[in-house]
């Protein structure tokens, strides 16, 4: 075999085994995406928190003691796609918390633990995807004592979806309380509303170097905001319509949950519940 052809034979048994190579990596990779999924439909997501007395605890029962510790949203929990809340004392099907069925089963993908104004406690919430509906939404524990033992759901919806109850662009309303997308001086911001009687009343807006956002979906969903310890056991429940709001920062590019503020100033300030990573 003369020089040339030789160099020839050597280029194409080089391209032949690139290709073999990046044929592999693209079948690992494949699987590796696929294994990856599967553990994140089965995955547990810690939540970190200082939980006040009684704050993980259902109605009626016993007030478990404050202290820093961690709590458990699990995928997957106990089979078929449920959603379950788990305090750090709790394994099995023990649980404060968990859905129910096809009507709000889910997957998570974030979870992280709040408390707004005038709340009793750091309340715990859960973010993915709802299953039936494929929307995103939001969860968080009911307390409710009895079996299974439930929680709330919210659906995120989107301007002018089939849910959205106002069809005037940037504006995305459910039941009492609305988001509006603004501009402001040139700034992007987000707003949310609150009707009272007949008005709409501004409760929360995205303000300064940190509020440059846009509006991207809206929920509202019941949370436990506040309760009693009686005789030392969880009682008088108090549940509010909590509104939550998804923006893109303009500025960081990254996705965010707003909420009203602890301490509304001039109908200016909005309250960042989670910014994902």
């Amino acid at each position: 075999m003369n020089k040339s052809m030789k160099n020839k034979t050597l280029i194409l048994s080089a391209i032949l085994a690139t290709a073999v190579l990046a044929s592999c990596g693209k079948e690992e990779l494949k699987n590796q995406q696929t294994d990856a999924a599967l553990d994140y439909r089965s995955s547990t997501i810690a939540v970190a928190a200082w939980w006040v007395y009684g704050a993980t605890d259902l109605e009626s029962a016993a007030a478990t003691p404050r202290q820093t510790n961690t709590i458990s949203v699990i995928n997957n929990y106990m089979g078929t796609g449920r959603i379950g809340f788990q305090r750090w004392s709790q394994s099995g099907s023990n649980n404060f918390g968990r859905t129910l069925s096809s009507t709000n089963n889910g997957v998570v993908s974030h979870a992280f633990a709040d408390s707004g104004k005038n709340w009793k406690a750091m309340v715990p919430f859960a973010f993915g995807t709802h299953t039936a509906s494929g929307n995103e939404a939001i969860w968080t524990p009911g307390f409710a004592n009895v079996n299974p033992r439930p929680v709330n759901m919210g659906l995120f919806v989107t301007d002018n979806s089939s849910s959205d109850e106002d069809a005037t662009a940037d504006i995305i309303e459910i039941g009492d309380f609305r988001a509006l997308d603004l501009t402001v001086n040139g700034n992007p911001r987000i707003a949310i509303e609150q009707k009272v009687g007949a008005n709409w009343v501004r409760v929360a807006r995205s303000d300064g170097n940190t509020g440059r956002a846009d509006l991207v979906s809206f929920a509202v969903v019941s949370v436990r905001t506040d309760y009693s310890v009686t005789a030392g056991a969880v009682s008088a429940p108090t549940l509010t319509l909590v509104p939550v709001l998804k923006g893109r920062n303009t500025t960081t590019n990254k996705m965010e949950l707003w909420t009203i503020p602890h301490v509304p100033v001039m109908n200016v300030g909005a309250r960042k519940m989670y910014i994902f990573p």
